[in-house]
């Protein structure tokens, strides 16, 4: 039998639009897995990285067998038995509700499009003989360790069966998973319904021009904005009874709660979920300790201690600092993990609705513009790390997240505005265009649940800054931002114990030799950062724009990494 692959053209994401060249077809044998025509059908193309550019795209490059996937679709569409999930290949997963994506008379895989290649996974569309509807094969980079793919492949098609099955939210139906490589595809992988339309992405953005509540440009603005806003009061409305992430009891994880919320009567879904282990990812994260002590770590926790989860990353991330050597960031976590329980007076009355901040809601750490598709109803896409944690430790959706100085009115808080000069004045538009973006999440939040309004204080924010930042902990270097929110909550640690809103007296203690240490290292970071082009990508570059400086002759290529020369581009 004979597929037809739309091999990927070469192609850049911008924030705002595509743009994609003409794709080339390319027709191969289902059988024949060795065709070379294939082989840039699993090549990554949307970019390069000027540090390891030879090894950063061999660990996305995402070869599955094409056979196997057509036999696994061949197999979904037989009678089998069982309760949620059908065991109808080695290692693999098949939604019993959900069998009927694959309609009876299938025969072959007709055509294979790789329509996306995202920071985390790759996404094809599988069209199917005898049936309009499509399929998605969403494939991981590798990227990760191996405990940590197989919990969050199982628990992201877990909370999406949730989502589907018990909130009535628009998310993809999940035909078929495997967390691990051994099985007939190949690779770890998710099989799901594809879902027409354009990317809420095309109407964001965050520069239009316009004060805050300008009619024109709040419209634009909220046109994105409201309507995810709107999803997650449907999901954060719900409540559990633990912390930790949604799996499938049938997945059978050892650490589980087997009564994630209280008063299900449907009987299909009596028994259906489970709350295991956490999959935030900062808790998987450049680990090398064994997969025991993070078992340790990650939960599942009880409500009686929704501050827990934060002293447990930094015991975590100390047993990881220690083994590696790290020995300027392991004071910093001590701090961390000595604070942790003490960030919040859980019984606080300063704090409005204090026990709805802290009740187990679903958090969606990728709620973006980029995963949400409007077709003929809005529908949400990817939910890869979903955990159920109390509100008031979540972060905003990054889309709209912004820490650094609030600009609200550029007149009015930016001394001698006009007489500014260009860089000047745009660095400040920058800053508003964020500031104002923010507030109008914030607005929707407010229309959409008051009772969780607590989380845009500018002391919770400051209060649980040093946590977020370890949640976001990506480079060695990034404690600094750990030890930046521990240095500010150590400054204003007694106005906020005054005010009833931390737990008792200051648990930190900076010494005048630490804090001048701290301030040497923070600033010679962010100047080491500001100096390296393209540091906020981790050194990646889109690829057309790299293609155009090797043209130029503004990087120098040496074994497998690039450099820029600085000499041109000063001329």
């Amino acid at each position: 039998m004979i597929a037809r692959w739309i091999m990927p053209a070469a192609r850049t994401a911008f924030r705002q639009r595509r743009f994609v060249s003409t794709p080339k077809e390319v027709f191969t044998e289902l059988s024949d897995e060795q065709d070379p025509k294939r082989a840039s059908i699993f090549e990554y193309s949307w970019g390069s990285w000027l540090e390891n550019d030879i090894v950063e795209k061999e660990k996305r490059r995402t070869q599955f067998s094409i056979k196997g996937l057509n036999d696994l679709l061949a197999q979904v569409v037989k009678p089998f038995q069982g309760s949620v999930l059908l065991p109808v290949a080695h290692n693999v997963s098949v939604l019993k509700d959900n069998v009927d994506l694959v309609k009876t008379g299938f025969s072959h895989i007709k055509q294979i499009s790789s329509i996306h290649e995202g920071k985390h996974h790759r996404i094809y569309k599988l069209q199917l003989d005898h049936q309009e509807d499509e399929l998605v094969l969403r494939v991981p980079y590798k990227l990760d360790s191996e405990v940590y793919t197989d919990r969050r492949i199982k628990s992201e098609a877990a909370t999406m069966d949730f989502l589907d099955k018990k909130l009535g939210l628009n998310v993809p139906r999940v035909l078929a998973y495997s967390s691990v490589a051994e099985n007939p595809v190949g690779i770890p992988f998710m099989l799901m319904e594809f879902k027409k339309g354009e990317l809420l992405m095309r109407n964001w953005n965050p520069l239009t021009p316009g004060p805050v509540n300008d009619e024109k440009s709040k419209t634009q603005l909220m046109s994105v904005i409201s309507p995810i806003a709107e999803f997650n009061k449907r999901v954060t409305d719900f409540t559990f009874t633990h912390y930790g992430s949604l799996y499938f009891k049938e997945d059978g994880f050892e650490h589980i709660v087997d009564e994630p919320y209280v008063g299900e009567t449907q009987e299909s879904l009596k028994n259906r979920w489970v709350i295991g282990p956490t999959v935030e990812k900062a808790y998987y994260r450049n680990k090398d300790v064994e997969v025991a002590v993070i078992d340790k770590f990650v939960g599942p926790w009880t409500v009686e201690q929704p501050l827990k989860m934060v002293a447990d990353l930094a015991q975590l991330e100390l047993e990881n600092l220690q083994k590696q050597g790290h020995d300027q960031a392991i004071p910093v976590y001590k701090k961390l993990a000595q604070v942790a329980e003490k960030l919040f007076d859980v019984e606080s009355k300063t704090i409005p609705h204090m026990d709805a901040l802290l009740a187990p809601r679903l958090a969606l750490p990728d709620l973006d513009p980029m995963n949400v598709i409007i077709g003929d109803e809005t529908w949400f896409i990817d939910f890869e790390g979903a955990c159920i944690k109390p509100f008031l430790l979540t972060s905003y959706p990054k889309f709209v997240q912004y820490s650094g100085p609030k600009i609200f009115d550029l007149e009015a808080d930016v001394e001698d505005f006009d007489k500014l000069d260009d860089v000047a004045k745009q660095q400040y538009e920058y800053m508003f265009y964020r500031t104002r973006n923010q507030f109008y999440w914030e607005l929707a939040l407010n229309e959409t649940n008051k009772e969780l309004l607590g989380v845009i204080s500018p002391a919770v924010k400051l209060i649980k800054n040093a946590y977020l930042s370890a949640l976001d902990a990506k480079t060695e270097k990034d404690y600094l931002y750990v030890e930046n929110g521990l240095v500010e909550l150590y400054t204003m640690w007694p106005h906020y114990e005054s005010a009833a809103i931390v737990k008792g007296p200051n648990p930190l203690s900076f010494s005048e030799q630490e804090l001048q240490a701290y301030e040497t290292a923070f600033r010679d970071y962010q100047t080491e950062l500001s100096s390296m082009p393209f540091a906020a990508t981790g050194g990646w570059v889109p690829q057309d724009m790299f293609a155009r400086l090797l043209e130029q002759k503004l990087l120098v290529e040496k074994n497998g990494s690039y450099t820029f020369d600085r000499d041109k581009l000063l001329q």
